[in-house]
């Protein structure tokens, strides 16, 4: 059983054809499709999308490029849809450097917010980190405890920055599409990445793995970077499916809790 544990599906370019992207899906043998959202309309709209299709399952959160855009009271709001028997994680959150970091001081707030939710609820925090690995690390490691549990998503950091998060119990890396592009020079984080902590994502309908490069990247592309991954590590490819699914289902799905 494969899963996507993080797929924009809200994005026009993939729900106007949403159908047709979870068939797709399908036939390569996925069974779960994470959805997470950025705000709170976002947030609405994944719950609605996995009240209408088996398969998806949602994350709700203010993402840190949409901190902007919010006030804090939007948690208000967001948090009575915690409860929703479709919600597995909070976020996606965390941080981002790259496209903005003069208001990186409200980022560390809706961050520290959303770790403070996922705690209250028991839920796995999404964590994006965009050229801001060290400081989500430092972050998570001041309120770490047995109740936060995460993923830090479409990980592109060192073999340091690596050991720092194994050294966090449950918590899980996760690799994009971008790892089979011929320009990739982090095969070696990859190769040291530990199988029990390695979960699959595709960040759909970003960074679409070779050969689909240049195209709109969906769920039902996953295969190819995780074959990648297998090639990286040296490992049968059913060994490596079988290991990432048993990793995201006791993150998200509370299987052989910890």
């Amino acid at each position: 059983m494969i899963t996507d544990t993080h797929a924009h599906l809200y994005y026009p370019e993939l729900k106007t054809s949403l159908s047709e992207v979870l068939m797709r899906a399908e036939d390569e043998g996925i069974k779960k499709i994470i959805v997470p959202a950025v705000d709170l309309n976002t947030s609405r709209e994944v719950i609605e999308m996995s009240e209408k299709h088996d398969m998806i399952f949602a994350a709700l959160g203010v993402h840190p490029c949409d901190v902007k855009d919010n006030q804090l009271s939007v948690f208000d709001e967001l948090e009575k849809l915690l409860g929703h028997e479709k919600v597995v994680a909070i976020g996606e959150t965390g941080l981002d450097y790259y496209w903005d970091n003069t208001n990186s001081d409200d980022q560390k707030i809706f961050f520290k917010h959303q770790i403070g939710l996922a705690k209250k609820f028991k839920l796995p925090i999404v964590i994006h980190t965009r050229d801001s690995i060290d400081d989500a690390i430092k972050i998570i490691k001041e309120d770490h405890d047995e109740n936060l549990s995460g993923q830090f998503h479409c990980f592109s950091g060192d073999e340091r920055q690596l050991r720092e998060i194994l050294e966090l119990d449950n918590f899980y890396v996760s690799y994009c599409g971008n790892i089979t592009y011929k320009n990739f020079k982090g095969s070696d984080v990859i190769g040291k990445t530990p199988l029990n902590r390695l979960l699959s994502e595709t960040d759909s309908p970003f960074l679409p793995p070779v050969p689909f490069r240049g195209k709109k990247n969906e769920p039902s592309y996953i295969v190819n970077t995780i074959r990648k991954i297998s090639e990286i590590m040296e490992i049968d490819l059913e060994i490596l499916l079988n290991e990432i699914s048993d990793n995201c289902e006791k993150l998200f799905w509370k299987k052989n809790e910890y």
